[in-house]
């Protein structure tokens, strides 16, 4: 499709006249299902009077043949509505590429946020494990006026760039918990504009990029090597990050994105200083001198946000790059740091700002990283996670975290070292908040290799292994006690007691759950399903309207799956129901029903994307793809 002028306006005329043909087609049939409704009411009030019970068989047998003919004009009217949003969707990509501008329009065009239907209490979703890397000092990076000078050094007169930033993410359409989505639509935007305007940048950016290292001080192994399978899987046991987004730079990383759910800025225009939460927070209950103070905001909030700090930081370690941005897509941060442990991060930049600098600041930040030479490696000293007094209860929304949404009061934590005395039974908090008490189990008494074979490597989990427990075939997950793999599995024990009554229904029965390796190494044991993923079959009607009922049990729970997809969808054949639901590393405890509705949505969208017999509302564009929350 042309970016010009004129061929754009008349294909906007060819679509606004078949959207006009469409309305009208439209209108036509909702005329005669209002037709069909009367005569179906005039025959009740005929069957109501008439004596014979010959005539009301009569009577009876043509209505049920004007509510087959009511309920297909009711299938072709929603058709016709689903045409209709097909050819408004093709009217706003075409008025997407119509629009060109200058090397500077492109760079102070708006970014719009997604809306959200309520922002009280919003905390940002965080991780509560242990990092590898921390900071030393953390400071304030003063880099506004180069963002200027490079806004002003920008040309003012080739109109060349494509204006597309403005339309897309002012779209109301994009409903709240898509900042993944919004935030993906910037960078490839960014990424174009770039390589247009330093074309020997080669710029690439990547989504969900694993980060592929060893934790520091070496890999312990699983087990014994009766327990054990192999080094490889040790590597995947071990636990590998995944940051949101990252940018390359002739196929070298360069910077790293980490994306929030909110919770990173005020309401208002005013930014904030995020550095001031990390040096100013050693403060003790009562004294309000801290940075929290200065931002407005509770212990709870501030130590959600120290951690989104020190996980982007450890992301930035691990991928080698010197420069990173933390956002929630209404404000944003830029980070840069050296190889002595400093870190320093920028006032917010905020997407409602007058005049509009996001932008601007990423490109720059891009530019930035581009011409710096220097080589970042691990850092030459590591600094500790900040002490916060312990805060009482917050009142915030379902909505308020993606990884912690049940963590409602704030202990601090610390790095987790793991004791070496004899001990065999230690306790775990889940992020959800529940006790866990976790007994270690010899890792030759889960059989590994007797059970042998990998059921799968891939997907965030690692590797699943067939194992025995307890005298049952299972399938074994693993991952290193302190990483964000192990804070997956106690997540899904907890899902699982919570969902007891749904075992061996819609999801498989919890067999057990510890550590091994002498209480290095976390495990969870399921029931070993004999199935196939409902992405390597076709989509009958009865699978799914079971996965459907599956789904819909999981929420009765009071839990949301947070990761729906046809890989984490068994089919059982023989079996009813024939689904069980699987990786619940993502669940969030939750009763919130638009989020419930949404991930049914998601569930109808992989349907109909899989060729399943879906209806409209798949593709109802109220309910976009869901990310996990």
């Amino acid at each position: 499709m042309a970016d010009g002028g004129g061929n754009s306006e008349e294909q906007i005329r060819s679509v606004d006249d078949q959207i006009r043909g469409v309305d009208d087609q439209i209108r036509r049939v909702h005329e005669q299902i209002r037709l069909v409704e009367e005569k179906i009411e005039r025959l009740e009030e005929e069957i109501n009077r008439c004596p014979s019970d010959e005539e009301r068989k009569l009577l009876r047998g043509e209505k049920a043949q004007l509510r087959d003919r009511e309920a297909q004009l009711g299938d072709r009217e929603a058709q016709l509505g689903g045409e209709k949003a097909q050819l408004r969707d093709e009217k706003a990509q075409i008025l997407q590429r119509r629009d060109l501008g200058t090397e500077y329009e492109w760079l102070v065009q708006k970014v719009v946020p997604p809306t959200r239907s309520s922002r009280a209490g919003v905390y940002p979703s965080s991780s509560s494990h242990a990092r590898m890397w921390l900071p030393v000092r953390v400071e304030h990076w003063d880099v506004m006026n180069e963002i200027e000078e490079y806004l002003e050094s920008a040309d003012r007169r080739r109109r060349v760039f494509r204006m597309a930033v403005t339309a897309f993410t002012q779209d109301t359409r994009l409903e709240e918990k898509h900042e993944n989505h919004h935030i993906a639509f910037i960078l490839g935007e960014m990424v174009s504009f770039m390589q247009k305007k330093e074309p020997q940048c080669n710029l690439h950016f990547k989504s969900e990029f694993i980060i592929l290292s060893k934790r520091k001080g070496g890999n312990d192994g699983i087990g014994s090597s009766e327990g054990a399978s192999s080094s490889a899987m040790v590597d995947v046991y071990s636990g590998s990050p995944r940051a949101d987004f990252v940018i390359t730079f002739r196929e070298k990383n360069a910077l790293v994105f980490e994306v929030k759910n909110e919770g990173l800025g005020s309401d208002g225009d005013d930014p904030w200083f995020l550095h001031r939460v990390w040096t100013d927070c050693s403060c003790t209950s009562g004294e309000g001198r801290c940075g929290f103070a200065v931002c407005g905001i509770t212990p709870s909030h501030g130590e959600r946000i120290i951690r989104c700090i020190s996980q982007l930081y450890e992301y930035m370690v691990l991928c080698k790059v010197g420069y990173g941005v933390l956002t929630d897509a209404r404000n944003w941060y830029l980070f840069k740091r050296d190889n002595a442990g400093c870190l320093k991060i920028s006032a917010g930049i905020t997407a409602s700002a007058e005049p509009p600098r996001v932008l601007a600041a990423l490109s720059y930040l891009v530019h930035a990283a581009a011409v710096d030479n220097s080589e970042f490696g691990d850092p030459t000293g590591n600094g500790q996670f900040p002490l916060v007094h312990e805060a009482a209860p917050s009142e915030h929304s379902d909505e308020s975290s993606d990884d912690d949404i049940n963590d409602r009061t704030f202990t601090a934590r610390v790095r987790q070292n793991i004791s070496s005395s004899g001990k065999r039974r230690s306790e775990r908090h889940s992020s959800g908040g529940a006790q866990l008490a976790l007994e270690d189990v010899p890792a030759e008494d889960l059989n590994l290799k007797k059970a042998g074979g990998v059921i799968s490597s891939e997907g965030w989990s690692g590797c699943v292994v067939n194992g025995r427990l307890h005298g049952q075939l299972v399938a074994l997950k693993f991952a290193h006690l302190g990483t964000e793999r192990a804070e997956a599995l106690l997540k899904e024990v907890v899902a699982y007691t919570k969902m007891e009554k749904l075992w061996g229904v819609f999801v498989p029965r919890l067999i057990g759950y510890g550590t091994t390796n002498n209480g290095r190494v976390v495990f969870i044991a399921t029931e070993l399903i004999d199935g196939v993923e409902l992405g390597e079959v076709a989509v009958t009607r009865e699978v799914e309207t079971a996965a459907l009922e599956a789904l819909a049990a999981v929420h009765a729970c009071g839990l949301l799956h947070g990761d729906v997809s046809l890989s984490n969808i068994m089919v059982v054949w023989g079996k009813k129901p024939t689904v069980r639901i699987l990786d619940f590393g993502f669940s969030c405890i939750t009763s919130n029903k638009k989020l419930q509705e949404a991930e049914r949505v998601r569930l109808k969208r992989l349907f109909f994307s899989h060729g399943g017999a879906v209806g409209e509302e798949a593709n109802d564009a109220r309910y976009p793809c869901i990310l996990p929350c």
